[in-house]
């Protein structure tokens, strides 16, 4: 026990302990991603020739294949960045250079992530100028302007800061205030904050980036306000948002505290999907306010918080981690920094398993919305989604275990297929009953 106390108390070892943390997950993610990009993919099955032929399906293997290798490269550019700045003890001597003009500790924290932030984007910014600009112009869906790409990120920098440098500033206090117990503390405000923006979204964030405008009256709302009613959905509004001012892809979600829940449909989604795709899509999404997966997400949400809360507690106060990257005495943003990099495989186990959750999630909502309107509306809304977003039809397997939160494809086809066999009589029973 001496020894391992002695060890985990050496700064040099602490630091290799980082940068060997740091190297093993960078290795397994980047192992998995060349896997997903070596995987072979056969060919078009016949039952998605309606949406996708021969050409298109050239095209979707050479796009993801061409954003596999974009986002390979980006990744090894970010971790031979944070690798040298780690070995040549970067974190303290930049902590040391901002001590020299910057006096109070919060602030110099704030600055110090700041700048840790901006290096990062600046980092990042020629891929992401690539990908919309090159990758996704060549494809057909980039429908942005440099003019809104500088103003969105002009808009997260400043949102960034607000909330991002806000909770820190929140969590610097609540350490110096409440001792032992700031984890618990923060844990419940970073838990009420998340959930608050996520639940305000479309009334918060949403307008500054997007508009917003009520869905005219016609077929599709007076589809969407009978599944409303006859699935028992409290709807408050249906919004169409201008999407394809940034993209041509298409999507739909529901926002909304309680029982007050908004729709919002891209602009794109109506001009390419018929009535009965578009309501299969939102009975979808209905599907997962029926089976609650809205506030077990927020169970998952809160563990995660609280449980990487009461993790930092145990070295947020650990002199020799600050001095493992390169400062000259305690620093708790420093510990903080390395803390964020000793926490990435539990941080890749917990993902792995939300987004197992997540997937089982999918699959209930799909059958859900299969009850409320069709098989056959739900399996073309499905094929024309995946179609026309050039959606991987398939990824390696230990791909789809790490990183996918949804389903791919072809799993959620032969998941609804085999809803056919329900007793009719059964459906229209339980649809009556608005619980489908």
């Amino acid at each position: 026990m001496d020894l391992i106390a002695n060890l985990i108390s050496n700064p040099l070892t602490l630091k290799l302990v980082v940068i060997a943390t740091l190297s093993l997950s960078y290795g397994f993610s980047l192992i998995v991603s060349i896997l997903n990009l070596k995987h072979r993919r056969p060919r078009i099955e016949s039952s998605l020739a309606e949406f996708i032929d021969e050409n298109k399906y050239a095209q979707l293997l050479a796009y993801n294949k061409e954003k596999s290798r974009l986002a390979l490269w980006e990744g090894l550019l970010s971790f031979a960045a944070l690798l040298l700045f780690l070995l040549f003890d970067g974190p303290g001597q930049l902590d040391r250079m901002l001590a020299s003009v910057i006096a109070h500790a919060r602030l110099r924290a704030l600055v110090f992530f700041g700048i840790l932030s901006l290096a990062s984007g600046l980092l990042s910014l020629p891929f992401s100028l690539y990908h919309d600009f090159s990758l996704e112009a060549r494809y057909g869906f980039n429908t942005k302007t440099i003019g809104i790409y500088i103003s969105d990120t002009i808009k997260g920098l400043i949102l960034g800061a607000v909330f991002g440098g806000g909770l820190l500033y929140l969590l610097l206090i609540c350490i110096d205030t409440f001792g032992s117990l700031f984890w618990l503390i923060f844990g419940l405000i970073l838990f009420a904050v998340t959930f608050i923006i996520s639940s305000l979204y479309t009334t918060l964030i949403l307008p500054l980036f997007n508009k917003l405008s009520p869905l005219e009256a016609g077929d599709l709302k007076t589809a969407i306000e009978k599944l409303a009613s006859q699935t028992r959905f409290p709807l408050s509004g249906v919004y169409v948002m201008n999407a394809s001012k940034r993209s041509k892809k298409s999507n739909a979600f529901f926002s909304g505290l309680g029982r007050f829940k908004k729709i919002v449909l891209f602009d794109t989604l109506i001009a390419n999907h018929p009535v009965d795709e578009i309501t299969a899509i939102l009975a979808h999404e209905i599907g997962h306010y029926k089976r609650h997966h809205i506030p077990y997400g927020n169970v998952l949400s809160a563990l995660s918080i609280f449980i990487t809360m009461a993790l930092f507690s145990l070295l947020v106060g650990s002199r020799s981690l600050s001095l493992a990257l390169g400062a000259a005495d305690l620093q708790v943003h420093i510990n903080l920094l390395a803390f964020f990099l000793l926490y990435e495989p539990l941080s890749l186990l917990m993902n792995i398993g939300t987004n197992i959750i997540s997937r089982r999630f999918e699959y209930q909502a799909d059958a859900y919305a299969v009850r409320a309107v069709s098989v056959e509306s739900m399996g073309r809304a499905l094929k024309r989604l995946f179609a026309d977003n050039l959606s991987d039809l398939y990824p390696h397997p230990l791909y789809v275990f790490v990183n996918y939160s949804h389903p791919p494809l072809l799993a959620r086809l032969k998941a609804i297929e085999a809803l056919k066999t329900l007793d009719t009589q059964t459906l229209e029973a339980v649809k009556k009953e608005g619980g489908v």
